[in-house]
């Protein structure tokens, strides 16, 4: 049994924790700003809805260091998660940080022993928080670490849940695939409000091909290697994707929340300055982004 802290229990940390609390295994906290008795997963399909009771800590003096720490919060909010970090992580804690972009272990160093062990997850899970401590899943949970002892043990976290982990070899290739879709995907969807824009209006699939051939011309400089034909395979996806189910930057950017633009764009500006790679089109999108985030619409 391993003593787990999970830091916000969104669409993305509410899913894993309930995984966990359904294995019976491990002593789970949750963090949150509210105070909740019971965390409840359904399945958009209709089927029976899981509930668990769980403990939920308001305050970062409830809790102390953990084995593992799972932070879930979107990736501009790591700052405002700094007290969690600080109680929760000591100097032999394992942190996984399920967060979207490529940046990682930068957001966190500030906040955590130098001695703390960090590894980096692509979370692969749609879904939704539609309540505190409600969530609802379009899919199965699919967690991407890199290959190794802390993946290894990563794994073993969530063994005998509904939650997959799949560990690679290849993480850089996998982070980057993962924000090619984020970055063409979210952008789109959340500028337009409409989570089907891609498929039903002429012209923003040949944007969404542009972002991500973007993204992928920076990702390679950075070490990543993406298959022949990927982009249009990813666009491809995006054009069927059809239903109105959106992202999360499209519900943030619905519900007039703060939008998740630096990790999944412009960081791509950012990186492409490093190496000398003109960035057009993200150039663009940033300015947007961020002038829409925050706004009730």
């Amino acid at each position: 049994m391993a003593r787990v802290v999970l830091i916000g229990p969104g669409a993305i940390g509410g899913t894993v924790a309930g995984g966990l609390l359904a294995s019976g295994r491990h002593d789970v906290t949750v963090c949150a700003n509210q105070h909740f008795e019971t965390l409840t997963i359904r399945r958009a399909d209709g089927s029976q809805a899981q509930s668990w009771p769980v403990r939920v800590a308001t305050r970062s003096s409830e809790i102390g260091p953990a084995e593992w720490v799972l932070l879930a919060v979107k990736a501009h909010q790591t700052p405002s998660s700094e007290g969690w970090l600080k109680a929760a992580v000591g100097p032999s804690t394992k942190l996984a940080i399920l967060q979207n972009g490529v940046e990682h272990r930068d957001r966190v160093v500030p906040f955590i022993p130098p001695s703390a062990r960090v590894l980096p997850i692509v979370v692969q899970l749609p879904a939704q928080r539609t309540a505190l401590g409600e969530i609802t899943t379009y899919g199965g949970a699919l967690l991407i670490a890199e290959d190794g002892e802390l993946g290894c043990s990563f794994a073993d976290l969530f063994a005998d849940t509904p939650v997959k982990v799949n560990l690679t070899d290849d993480f850089m290739t996998a982070q980057w695939e993962k924000l090619c879709l984020n970055a063409a995907s979210g952008s789109i969807t959340a500028l337009t409000l409409n989570p089907d824009a891609i498929g039903t209006t002429p012209g923003l699939r040949e944007l969404a091909l542009g972002i991500v051939e973007e993204c992928m011309q920076v990702g390679r400089a950075e070490g990543a290697h993406f298959a022949d034909g990927y982009a249009l395979r990813l666009v491809d996806g995006f054009m069927m994707r059809t239903g109105n189910r959106g992202n999360s930057m499209y519900y943030d950017r619905r519900e007039g929340k703060e939008l998740e633009y630096d990790g999944r764009n412009a960081v791509i500006c950012r990186l492409g300055r490093k190496h000398g790679i003109a960035t057009p089109l993200s150039d663009m999108i940033v300015p947007l982004l961020q002038a829409a985030s925050g706004r009730k619409v």
